[in-house]
């Protein structure tokens, strides 16, 4: 079932509630964590734990866990929703202020939010036929130079999904001075002459947890793996595109701006890591 944890209480979602004041309502002034759990067991929990805690570092928010206690916690939620395949949502916000104003309040808490959903969908196991690629678009990446930060505030990022689903397509592909950076909501990968493709750790992009790991699996199955910038040129010569994320995992990207992608379906190495990924949760 679902359930929040909101400071110190433990309840429905639907009666989780926020004073007008909290600075994550009124500021974006916060940050959020997205950890899956597979049969249970919620999905390299340290990392996204590590995660979180740089965000906090990142806007001078005062961690009010170490990571131990968040662990905890997290897996406390999990246990209490009873939820085999599931969505851990974290947020923290700076806290309830007395009055709106852009400085930061002096002696204030931070709003400490979790909630646990049902996610059947993440039972998916390899050579799962309903495997679609994702139909995308390119578009410019207007938003703000800290996508390390992993923060609340998504207008941007809502503003290219929805420009990019009005158009009739899964997602876009962001581009920054003709190099591309991400999706609205997952890191890029690409293969081209062979190589398994992707930009750099920057300020610029999330470091995504799922990237990580996809990248270690790559090394492992010795995969010539290149982390650098990559031109929006290259999307087209490219013979597989596909995003990672916690949600998506790996997810193969099928056309980009009406081009097909490869022959448009799934490739040898997407399928190559989609097994060694699902192989490697259901170990865990």
């Amino acid at each position: 079932m679902a359930i929040a944890y909101l400071n110190g209480t433990w309840q429905a979602i639907e009666d989780a509630k926020i004073p007008i004041l909290d600075r994550g309502f009124m500021f974006g002034d916060g940050v959020y964590e997205v950890i899956p759990v597979y049969d249970g067991k919620a999905f390299l929990l340290a990392e996204h734990i590590q995660r979180l805690s740089l965000s906090l570092a990142e806007i001078k928010i005062i961690n009010p866990m170490d990571d131990a206690q968040w662990a905890e916690l997290v897996l406390r939620a999990v246990e209490k929703s009873m939820e085999t395949n599931a969505i851990v949502y974290i947020q923290v916000t700076r806290g309830v202020a007395t009055k709106r104003e852009h400085v930061w309040p002096e002696g204030i808490s931070p709003t400490i939010l979790i909630t646990v959903t049902a996610a059947p969908g993440l039972a998916r196991v390899y050579a799962d036929t309903t495997v679609k690629p994702y139909t995308m678009i390119t578009m410019e990446d207007f938003r703000w130079q800290r996508g390390h930060i992993k923060t609340t505030s998504l207008l941007a990022a809502g503003l290219i999904k929805n420009a990019a689903t009005a158009q009739g397509v899964d997602d876009a592909i962001l581009i920054r001075a003709g190099l591309v950076t991400e999706s609205s909501s997952s890191n890029v990968f690409i293969v081209i002459n062979g190589v398994f493709v992707t930009p750099p750790k920057s300020c610029l992009i999330l470091h995504g947890i799922t990237r990580d790991l996809v990248l270690m699996l790559a090394h492992k199955s010795d995969i010539a793996v290149e982390e650098r910038d990559i031109e929006e040129a290259e999307l087209y010569a490219a013979s597989e595109v596909m995003v990672t994320s916690s949600g998506r995992e790996l997810w193969p990207v099928g056309f980009i701006n009406e081009r097909a992608v490869g022959d448009g379906m799934c490739g040898p190495v997407w399928k190559m890591l989609d097994a060694s990924f699902q192989v490697y949760k259901e170990a865990q």
